[in-house]
C-alpha cells in the first residue's frame, strides 16, 4: 500500500504559513515564544522530512537508500521531539520553570535523551526502524517506546494544566487541551494506519490555533515601546507570587515625561521611550521589560540573572543620570527607580502594581529607593483603610479654628477643617489622607460629611447668637469636577433652613487651573445660588494675579509664608505690602493666615487686613470648645 501524502504537503503549506505569521507578528521573543518558534521550526523539519522519505521510497530507494534514511533519522528526530517542545511551552506558559528546579529539568529530558540515544543508535541496532529485502520501512522492536514517551510527556502535560489551571485563563486553556487531544488522536490514527500520513497535518494545524489564541502579541507587547505591556506585567507578577518565586523589581519612573512630549511630539518621544525600552533590554534579558504606561518602566529579575541585579542597578543609575540624545535634542528626564525585594519588601501583586502608579514629586535629576524609602507604600494603604472605615463608621470629626475681624475685633467665622483619629494609627493629618482621598475619590464624601457638620451646627447650636456670620469649607479639586456639586449644596442648606451667605467656600488656585471648564461652571452656579468665595493660599507656588480680577472672590487667604518672611526680610514685607494694596483697590477683602504673635497681628492690621487666622487666637478646635471660645471672647471685646 502507498503512503497518503497529501495530508503531508497540506501540512507543509500550513507550517510554512504559520511561521510567516509568527515572524510578522512577534515583534519580541520572550522565553515562550522561542519555545514557540523552536515548536515551529522543529515541525517544518518533521514535515519536509516525511514528505522526503515518502518521494525518495517512491522513486528509487535502492541508488539513494542512504537519503531516504536520513530522512526517516530526521523524521523520528523531530517527531519525538514534539512532545518534548510542547511540555516545555507549557511549563514556560504556567511559570513552573520559573523556579528552576533541576528536578523538573531532570524529569522533562531524561526519557528523551535515552530515546535519543536509541534513535542516534538505530542505524547499527535498528531497533526502532529498518527495512527489509526490498528497502521497504518497518517499525523496529523498540518503537512501541516512542508511543511510551508519547504518553509520558502527555501526562506531564495533563498534569500542569491541572495544577496549574488557576495560572492560565480560559481562553488559553481549551486551545492547549484541544492541541494535546488532537495530537493524541493523530498518533493512534497513524499507528493502526501507518500509510495515513496524518500526524504532522493534525499537529500544525493545531499549532496554527495555538498561535491565533494563545501566542498573540498584541495581548502582550506594547505597541509602542516593543516590550511587554502593563497587562503581561499584571500577569506575570500574578503567576510568580501563586508560585511562591522570589524576585527584585526595578521601577524605573519618568517623571517629565509629558512635559518632554509637549515639546517634542509625541511620534518623536514615542520613539525615546522605544529605544530607552531597547536599552532595558539590553542590560537584563527579553524576559525581564515591562512598560506599565506614563514613562514607568519595570524590570522583573529572577533566577540566574537576580545575580546581576547590582551591576543593572549601576547601569540604571549611570545611564539615566546623564541626558538623552534624540534628533540633536538633549533629554534631561527626571527619574526615579525604585529597588523591591518580593516578598521581603512587598507581599502582593497589588501592591507592586500601587507602587508603579504612585507619585512622588521631586525636582531632583535622579533618585534611588530602597527598603527604607518604600514604607510610606504600607503606610499609604493603611491610611486608605482608616479612611473608607472613616466613612463607614461616621468616625470622622470636624474642628474649628476661629477667624478675627480686625475691624470689630471679635471672632466672626471659621474655616472648619476635618480630623481623622483611627483606632490603630491613631492621628492622621489631612496633609497625609486628604491627597490619598481626593486620588480614590473618597474627597467628595468628606466633603459632604464636613458641609453636613457645619450646617447641623449652625441649626442646632445657633451659631449666629455667638456673633458667627459664615463658615469657611474648602472644596477640593475633585469636588470642583463634579457636577452636582451645586444641587448637593443647595440641598443641604435648604434641608438645614441656612441661608447661602452662611458658607463661605474656600478654593485652591490649583482647583481652579486643573479644572477650569468645570470649574467655572461649578464657580458660577454656586455664585448665583448666593455662596461666597475665599481664594486659599495665595502667594504659594500657584499664585497669579489674573485669578483675582478675572474670578468673583469675596476674600483672597494670603499664605502664612508671606507673613513669616515678611517679618524676616524687608524685600518680603514689600512685596506682602504691595500684594495686599493691590487686593485692596480690587475691593476684595483680605485675610491673612498663620498670625502667631502679637506682633505679626499688629504688622498685618498696620496694613489694612480684614481677617487675622492663626495660633495667636486659637488653633484648630472641637465643636463644643470652638463655641465655648467664641462666647468667651466676643463677650470680653
Amino acid at each position: 500500500m502507498d503512503y497518503i501524502i497529501y495530508f503531508d504537503q497540506s501540512a507543509l503549506l500550513i507550517s510554512l504559513i504559520t511561521i510567516l505569521l509568527f515572524i510578522r507578528k512577534a515583534n519580541c521573543h520572550r522565553t515562550q515564544s522561542k519555545v514557540f518558534l523552536f515548536l515551529l521550526i522543529d515541525e517544518l523539519v518533521m514535515t519536509i522530512a516525511d514528505i522526503a522519505s515518502v518521494l525518495i521510497s517512491r522513486q528509487s530507494p535502492d541508488r539513494l537508500f542512504v537519503l531516504m534514511d536520513i530522512a526517516n533519522h530526521l523524521y523520528y528526530l523531530s517527531h519525538t521531539l514534539v512532545p518534548v517542545i510542547v511540555t516545555v511551552y507549557l511549563l514556560v506558559l504556567t511559570g513552573a520553570f520559573k523556579k528552576k528546579h533541576a528536578k523538573l529539568f531532570i524529569l522533562v529530558f531524561i526519557p528523551y535523551a535515552l530515546i535519543l540515544l536509541m534513535q542516534l543508535t538505530n542505524p547499527f541496532t535498528r531497533l526502532i526502524f529498518g527495512y527489509d529485502s526490498n528497502l521497504n520501512y518497518q517499525r523496529g522492536p523498540l518503537m512501541i517506546l516512542i508511543y511510551v514517551m508519547v504518553i509520558f510527556y502527555v501526562l506531564i502535560c495533563a498534569i500542569s494544566i491541572i495544577r496549574y489551571r488557576r495560572l492560565i485563563t480560559h481562553h488559553k486553556e481549551i486551545p492547549l487541551i484541544l492541541f494535546i487531544t488532537c495530537c493524541i488522536a493523530s498518533t493512534a490514527i497513524q499507528f493502526f494506519h501507518p500509510y495515513m500520513l496524518i500526524e504532522c497535518f493534525i499537529e500544525i494545524s493545531m499549532t496554527l490555533c495555538l498561535l491565533i489564541e494563545v501566542e498573540n502579541p498584541s495581548e502582550i507587547y506594547s505597541s509602542t515601546s516593543n516590550v511587554f505591556n502593563r497587562g503581561t506585567f499584571i500577569s506575570d507578577t500574578a503567576d510568580l507570587y501563586k508560585n511562591g518565586t522570589p524576585y527584585k523589581a526595578f521601577i524605573i519612573k519618568i517623571l517629565n515625561e509629558k512635559n518632554f512630549m509637549q515639546i517634542v511630539g509625541y511620534n518623536d518621544m514615542s520613539t525615546v521611550l522605544y529605544e530607552m525600552a531597547q536599552w532595558l533590554v539590553q542590560i537584563s534579558s527579553d524576559d525581564s521589560v515591562y512598560d506599565c504606561n506614563n514613562g514607568n518602566f519595570v524590570l522583573i529579575l529572577y533566577g540566574p540573572i537576580l545575580k546581576k541585579s547590582e551591576l543593572i542597578l549601576k547601569y540604571l543609575t549611570n545611564r539615566f543620570s546623564t541626558d538623552w540624545l534624540y534628533n540633536n535634542r538633549i533629554l534631561s528626564f527626571r527619574t526615579q527607580i525604585y529597588e523591591v525585594n518580593v516578598p521581603e519588601d512587598i507581599n502582593l501583586p497589588g501592591d507592586l502594581l500601587e507602587l508603579v502608579d504612585a507619585s512622588v514629586k521631586s525636582d531632583e535629576r535622579i533618585q534611588i529607593f530602597r527598603k527604607e524609602e518604600l514604607t510610606y507604600l504600607k503606610r499609604q494603604k493603611s491610611v486608605e483603610e482608616a479612611v473608607k472605615r472613616a466613612l463607614e463608621n461616621n468616625a470622622f470629626r470636624v474642628f474649628f479654628q476661629p477667624i478675627w475681624d480686625a475691624r470689630q475685633n471679635k471672632i466672626r467665622s471659621a474655616e472648619a477643617l476635618i480630623r481623622l483619629f483611627d483606632e490603630e494609627l491613631g492621628f492622621i493629618s489631612p496633609e497625609e489622607f486628604i491627597p490619598i482621598a481626593e486620588k480614590n475619590g473618597s474627597v467628595t464624601a468628606i466633603g459632604h460629611f464636613v458641609l453636613e457638620e457645619v450646617c447641623k451646627m449652625f441649626s442646632i447650636e445657633q451659631l449666629h447668637s455667638l456673633g458667627i456670620s459664615f463658615i469657611e469649607l474648602n472644596l477640593s479639586t475633585v469636588q470642583c469636577m463634579h457636577k452636582t456639586i451645586p444641587q448637593i449644596f443647595k440641598s443641604t442648606i435648604e434641608h438645614y433652613g441656612l441661608p447661602p451667605s452662611a458658607i463661605n467656600l474656600e478654593i485652591t488656585e490649583s482647583a481652579a487651573i486643573n479644572s477650569q471648564e468645570t470649574f467655572q461652571k461649578t464657580f458660577r452656579e454656586l455664585r448665583d445660588m448666593g455662596f461666597s468665595f475665599s481664594l486659599d493660599d495665595y502667594g504659594t507656588g500657584y499664585s497669579n494675579a489674573t485669578y483675582i480680577f478675572n474670578m468673583d472672590f469675596d476674600i483672597i487667604k494670603i499664605d502664612k509664608s508671606i507673613l513669616w518672611e515678611a517679618e524676616k526680610n524687608d524685600s518680603a514685607r514689600i512685596v506682602l505690602e504691595n500684594t495686599m494694596r493691590m487686593i485692596k483697590s480690587l475691593g476684595k477683602k483680605i485675610l491673612i493666615e498663620g498670625v502667631e504673635t502679637k506682633e505679626q497681628r499688629n504688622l498685618v492690621v498696620s496694613l489694612g487686613c480684614d481677617y487675622c487666622q492663626g495660633y495667636f487666637y486659637s488653633k484648630p478646635i472641637p465643636k463644643i470648645e470652638f463655641m465655648e471660645f467664641c462666647k468667651v471672647f466676643n463677650s470680653s471685646h
